[in-house]
């Protein structure tokens, strides 16, 4: 809630308007939609597991901690909170993705596509979700037509070595290597170009992306045709 209340103040370049929205970007002569989404359900477990890689871990959260209004009221609501705001993205992102009329559709979120591949999957056949922009791995990666990539044609980039001290293994001091770096994309109506950047401006990989056409029109898991929401069973 500080991020977003950030984004509103006086003469802030910081973005964050919400926990999750879209943005339509138009371009001469193209547009890209971009979808920025908050996965963090993926490591909102219940309170007694995993405390390393849990947000809703009890060892790390002090007795009587509460988000107040914008969050979880409590620990142990945690996590039913966040299946909740996943839930409710679901099917937000459903509902927008169906209705895109840009060139480009681009999912910007935290946890790579791994988490939640199922899910994924569907969705980028479905609506031709031609990207997946993500972080949390401390490296550099990008996956697209190989066969290891359960999601291609649809790319996925990690890009989580933006700096710090934590790397996913140890870096090489002239950075010719993945761990630290970016992502510079070059954008056209046809074409996007995808260029991994190291620390020691080594350019590492050069990907180019097609657009991904959406799958013929047919009813997704959850949709009103199939009965069901994700936001079945679930009490906000």
């Amino acid at each position: 809630d500080q991020q977003i209340a950030y984004t509103w103040a006086k003469g802030s370049r910081w973005v964050m308007p919400a926990q999750y929205w879209v943005q339509q970007i138009h371009y001469p002569g193209f547009s890209v939609e971009y979808f920025f989404v908050d996965t963090n359900a993926f490591m909102a477990l219940p309170v007694d597991a995993d405390p390393e890689h849990n947000i809703c871990s009890k060892e790390h959260n002090a007795e009587g901690a509460t988000c107040g209004a914008e969050g979880p009221a409590s620990v142990d609501a945690c996590p039913k909170w966040f299946q909740y705001l996943w839930a409710q993205q679901q099917v937000w992102l459903e509902d927008l993705l169906g209705k895109s009329t840009a060139d480009w559709q681009i999912i910007v979120t935290h946890f790579p596509p791994t988490f939640g591949i199922d899910y994924w999957k569907g969705i980028c056949e479905r609506h031709g979700v031609d990207a997946i922009i993500a972080g949390h791995v401390h490296s550099q990666a990008v996956h697209h037509l190989e066969a290891s990539n359960p999601l291609r044609p649809t790319a996925w980039i990690v890009s989580g070595g933006g700096g710090g001290i934590t790397s996913e293994s140890p870096p090489d001091p002239e950075g010719r290597d993945d761990q630290y770096g970016f992502f510079e994309l070059t954008l056209s109506k046809t074409v996007i170009q995808i260029q991994g950047i190291s620390h020691g401006g080594f350019v590492r990989s050069v990907t180019f992306l097609d657009p991904r056409p959406p799958a013929a029109k047919s009813p997704g898991p959850g949709s009103p045709a199939e009965g069901g929401s994700p936001l079945d069973g679930i009490a906000g």
